[in-house]
């Protein structure tokens, strides 16, 4: 974990505390380091008053002993030195620069000479100086003192010893003042996210968080406690209408339940009390066809024709209507279906029936969706006769199938060379009972292409068409496939 990574896991109590004790630690520091510095300067400056003072008043001592080389004198002023324990090494000097008394705390340390260049003030470990004797303006000799900084030194270090106690005991009462204080930070915020993390678990919206203050956190406090009353009044108002949608689902469940027993009632009406007086009306056709023909001039035969021919489509189109409601009501049996196999049955049920014409049907192999079998091989059987018939007028009929295979889905293409349509009518072309050709040219009952759109989108799929007028038609049908089928 990267030290970022640890900052954002830490509570915000402390973050609070630890970022007030870093500002504070960092000022009082500084704040020390500061007061070493000046310290430092300031008895830097006092002990180099303190030097200049006595050389200046040894110097003035001694002048007259130096002017009359009075050696008793000079090693007397020179030992009232010793007495200072800084004092590392004194030299006086004539006028000529010859040594006349020295005091040297190091055994065999030689006095500096007077013609060179001497280094004068503050050293890495000593302090030097080198001051004239005088009488009355008149040089008669030189003073030199070498003083150790072993003082300033000690000074400093008790200076910061003192500094960090000071330090350590205000960082000490800060970390107790800091702790009092971030509670009334945190707290407030801690009781927010308490409250929030209580709301999401429990989805209890009755709580509320304590408005102290009016500060940003009490606006914040206030403002979450009126949000969480706005979603609480929402949230009942959901609750409400969900009651009530329930209520209304279950009527229109009920009604839709109603309404399938009427439908099924009227599926049964049509296809047996329907059907008889349709069949009764077929068979005395029939019979009056056969049995009095001779009586009926053309314009009565023609008439009989007529009969037969409406009772004829009229049973095709209950045919159609009650295959359209199995359709919608059917419960799909689901299982992988081998599509190519099943169009092949198909297209040799069809021969069975139309062989006269030449026809060359290509199949591509291998296709295999997922869906009812006996709905789909509806959808399909409409399709491929559809392809048949609307291409019966070519003198060499020619139906090609083939598909677009993708991970989940396969579009099945049909390709025919029959007469097609005019694609402004294609968004009629699966509604109920709309023909875009007339029986006469075709027979039909305008029901195979609702089927296939119904079959087809039951299965989550979908269907489409492109043609031009004596140019073929393509349809396109989207469906499901076996996952793992590839």
């Amino acid at each position: 974990m990267t030290s970022m990574d640890y900052w954002r896991s830490l509570p915000l109590k402390a973050k609070l505390l630890l970022l007030t004790l870093s500002v504070s630690c960092l000022g009082i520091v500084l704040v020390c380091i500061s007061l070493v510095v000046v310290e430092h300067q300031a008895y830097k400056k006092q002990l180099e008053s303190e030097l200049i003072t006595v050389a200046s008043i040894l110097a003035e001592q001694s002048a007259a002993a130096v002017l009359f080389r009075d050696q008793n004198q000079l090693d007397t002023i020179i030992a009232s030195l010793r007495q200072i324990e800084t004092i590392e090494q004194v030299c006086i000097y004539d006028a000529n620069g010859e040594v006349l008394s020295s005091f040297q705390e190091k055994a065999g340390e030689v006095c500096p000479s007077t013609s060179g260049t001497l280094d004068e003030g503050f050293s890495e470990k000593h302090y030097t100086m080198m001051r004239p004797i005088l009488i009355e303006g008149d040089a008669v000799g030189s003073f030199y003192l070498k003083s150790r900084l072993q003082v300033l030194r000690e000074h400093i270090r008790k200076f910061i010893l003192y500094a960090l106690v000071i330090s350590v005991t205000i960082i000490s009462i800060l970390v107790l003042i800091a702790f009092k204080l971030q509670r009334l930070v945190s707290q407030p915020i801690q009781e927010l996210s308490d409250a929030v993390e209580t709301i999401a678990r429990d989805e209890d919206y009755s709580v509320r968080v304590r408005v102290a203050g009016d500060d940003e956190l009490g606006r914040l406090g206030a403002a979450f406690n009126d949000m969480i009353s706005t979603i609480q009044q929402q949230n009942r108002r959901i609750t409400r209408s969900k009651d009530e949608l329930e209520r209304v689902v279950e009527t229109r469940t009920a009604q839709l339940r109603l309404a399938n027993s009427e439908l099924e009632a009227f599926s049964y009406s049509v296809s047996h009390d329907l059907r008889q007086p349709l069949r009764a009306i077929e068979g005395f056709g029939l019979a009056l066809e056969e049995d009095c023909a001779d009586r009926l001039d053309d314009t009565g035969r023609d008439y009989l024709r007529r009969i037969r021919a409406a009772t004829i489509r009229m049973g095709s189109l209950i045919d159609g209507l009650l295959i359209l409601s199995r359709v919608s009501r059917k419960q799909l049996d689901v299982d992988v279906i081998d599509l190519s196999a099943m169009l092949r049955e198909i297209v040799e049920e069809l021969e069975e029936v139309d062989a006269a014409k030449k026809s060359v049907i290509e199949i591509e192999e291998g296709m295999k969706v997922t869906g009812d079998e006996r709905l789909l091989r509806i959808a399909f059987q409409n399709l491929l006769q559809n392809a048949w018939k609307y291409s019966s007028r070519q003198s060499e009929r020619r139906i090609r199938v083939s598909s677009d295979r993708q991970s989940e889905t396969i579009t099945v293409r049909i390709d025919d060379n029959g007469v097609g349509f005019d694609m402004k009518y294609v968004d009629k072309l699966f509604v109920s009972f709309n023909r875009l050709h007339s029986p006469s040219d075709f027979p039909g009952s305008g029901l195979g292409l609702a089927t296939v759109y119904r079959i087809v989108n039951r299965h989550a799929g979908s269907v489409r068409a492109e043609s031009a007028v004596d140019r073929g038609a393509t349809f396109f049908v989207e469906l499901p496939r076996k996952p793992d089928d590839s």
